[in-house]
């Protein structure tokens, strides 16, 4: 079977994507499934529902790649992939190869985007600036008002830290337009800023050096100390830089 022959529709519903496959999975087709997964995640949506009512199956070895690929939503901030509208044939082999038990399954795609969490607009906000000094300002105000709605408010300084020092960092190295993005789940809050400047970012300072930090990497030596986690992810026009804090 030709990878042709499996068939995504992508729809935006607010801050979600629905993912309507149909057609044959198969260890052929498989990969078109990743890259169609993968250019949805480039878009930062809180959750991507992949619609599998019309999907057949040749192999269940091929089913491997849907954990693989939930597994890889779930290292973008604040995203996840669920799967909706499993006919029974396909359930069985998803029990069979234990991938119920990785993935969430809904009954139908409406039910998915209803329960999870951040599965909607008012689980994520987003702005877009340009590359200017008070594009600083701009993110703190973002981040700390969704702090405020969502009940952060015990983290709101750490996370308005973390934005800032996020887009200070755009602002020195890439000089490009960007977006800064809240998200939330039950108790954490996740900040990314992307913006369309090469390279990937790293820690300042060298091994052995104390208090000497290299002036290139001195805010992600603030973003790391203050938060649960960090990271950068490599998307078609540049890279999404996130930071994740415990509530």
């Amino acid at each position: 079977m030709r990878a042709e022959d499996l068939r995504a529709r992508i729809e935006r519903r607010g801050d979600a994507t629905v993912v309507r496959l149909g057609g044959v999975l198969d260890v052929d087709s498989s990969p078109a499934l990743r890259s169609a997964v993968l250019a949805c995640l480039a878009t930062e949506p809180s959750v991507i529902v992949l619609d599998v009512a019309e999907l057949r199956h040749d192999d269940d070895v091929a089913l491997t790649v849907l954990p693989a690929l939930a597994q890889h939503a779930a290292a973008w901030p604040g995203s996840a992939m669920t799967l909706a509208a499993v006919p029974p044939q396909l359930a069985s082999a998803l029990d069979r190869m234990a991938v119920a038990r990785l993935v969430p399954t809904y009954p139908t795609a409406d039910a998915a985007l209803a329960d999870t969490a951040g599965g909607s607009a008012a689980g994520r906000v987003r702005l877009t600036l340009p590359p200017l000094m008070d594009a600083t300002s701009a993110a703190r105000h973002l981040v700390g008002r969704a702090c405020l709605r969502w009940g952060f408010d015990r983290v709101r300084d750490i996370a308005e830290l973390v934005a800032t020092e996020l887009v200070s960092n755009v602002l020195r190295h890439a000089g490009t337009e960007m977006e800064v993005a809240a998200a939330r789940d039950r108790r954490q809050l996740h900040v990314s800023v992307r913006d369309r400047g090469p390279g990937m970012p790293r820690l300042g300072g060298r091994p052995g050096a104390g208090a000497t930090l290299r002036e290139d990497g001195r805010g992600l030596l603030v973003v790391s100390a203050l938060t649960r986690a960090w990271g950068c992810i490599p998307v078609p026009d540049g890279k999404v830089v996130w930071a994740t804090v415990a509530n």
